[in-house]
């Protein structure tokens, strides 16, 4: 938890320089006084602070509250940062007065009509996030196995829910109205159920939004890093658990004749683990948060494999990122005989906003091989 907290004081520390930075671009064309629009840029990043560091000490609308606000602060800082390179470059040229174009032409033309186009253009591009965000949709995919499975089945997976202050009881609520909806056989959750929080979790009785989920072959969970900020993997399993998830942290679970679920336990805490080897006649599942060992369970005979973590992304550019760290990003992709699917998420990290791939529950249809 201590480094959960550096991480998120290195945050304030970084959006303090930025709306620095963001004061002295936008002072020139805004027309509000320059003391009181500095205080503002000061101000806001101690709003995100504040219910990341305090959140259990304070009532949870307050909590709620400061953390949605803190959350648009913090896309707003992230692409206004950005912004703000372009912009100290032109001024670091504006100091070598080419075309007579000095610090001047700066000041009165290029910050003003820069900075004010920054913001309506941030304006619409929250705009299009949240509501992209708060749009999940289905994704469809067919799977076809040679394996001696009784019938086909439908497996409904979901990840990075990040049930916290931002989302609470009524976003899960959500979610289990779109499961119940695509009626699966086999429900899945790939990690990162909570933001961090899990005492805010347990007073806001976020778990309470899944009360009544269930598909004939079961509801099971894997932890994701997220999950263990918590502090309490063992309370927020038992919680779960209570509300009809079962959690898996390493083990195989036999669903029906012929077909088996394999759920291993979070790279951050495990990551020596590894996944067994797959029984040769059944059809076996293996799910984890992080998509790091998809190359292992190939080899150890899996069939069908589902990640999340990655969100796709979720803020344009970082997806440029994910796709350099992970074997796959996002998508579906076949690693020899396995089918490996890894999703954007549910729900999302920081604040519900989405750019790229929109937010997803993945459907995957499995029958039988058709004989010739």
């Amino acid at each position: 938890m201590k480094h959960r907290y550096t991480f998120y004081w290195i945050l304030w520390g970084l959006g303090e320089i930025s709306g620095l930075g963001q004061w002295l671009l936008l002072r020139w064309g805004l027309p509000v006084p320059e003391h009181g629009l500095l205080l503002i840029f000061l101000l806001l990043p101690f709003i995100y602070l504040i219910p990341n560091i305090l959140g259990n000490h304070l009532p949870l609308r307050v909590t709620r509250l400061l953390a949605r606000i803190g959350g648009y602060w913090f896309i707003y800082g992230y692409y206004m940062t950005l912004l703000l390179l372009p912009a100290f470059v032109v001024w670091l040229v504006c100091l070598a007065q080419p075309f007579g174009l000095g610090l001047d032409w700066w000041h009165t033309v290029f910050a003003v009509y820069y900075g004010r186009a920054s913001l309506l253009g941030l304006a619409a591009l929250l705009a299009v996030g949240s509501w992209r965000a708060r749009h999940p949709v289905v994704r469809r995919i067919e799977m076809e196995t040679e394996k001696p499975i009784e019938r086909p089945f439908s497996v409904a997976f979901a990840s990075d829910i990040h049930l916290g202050a931002v989302l609470g009881r009524l976003f899960a609520a959500e979610l289990r109205r779109d499961m119940m909806n695509l009626q699966p056989d086999l429900i899945l959750f790939g990690g990162d159920i909570i933001d961090g929080n899990l005492g805010y979790v347990l007073r806001d009785k976020s778990f309470k939004g899944f009360a009544g989920l269930k598909a004939p072959w079961g509801v099971y969970a894997v932890f994701g890093n997220h999950d263990t900020y918590g502090m309490n993997l063992g309370k927020e399993q038992k919680r779960l658990k209570q509300n009809g998830v079962r959690c898996l942290r390493g083990g195989t679970v036999h669903l029906v004749a012929g077909v088996s679920l394999v759920g291993m336990e979070d790279y951050m805490i495990a990551p020596h683990a590894q996944f067994p080897q797959a029984e040769p006649d059944a059809f076996t599942i293996a799910m984890e948060h992080e998509p790091l060992r998809i190359e292992q369970a190939a080899s150890r005979g899996m069939d069908l494999y589902f990640a999340g973590h990655t969100h796709a992304g979720q803020f344009w550019p970082n997806r440029f990122v994910t796709r350099r760290i992970f074997a796959l990003d996002y998508g579906a992709k076949r690693f020899g005989h396995l089918l490996a699917i890894v999703s954007s998420g549910y729900g999302a990290w920081g604040q519900l906003f989405h750019l790229g791939p929109a937010p997803e529950i993945v459907l995957v249809n499995v029958k039988p091989t058709r004989k010739v």
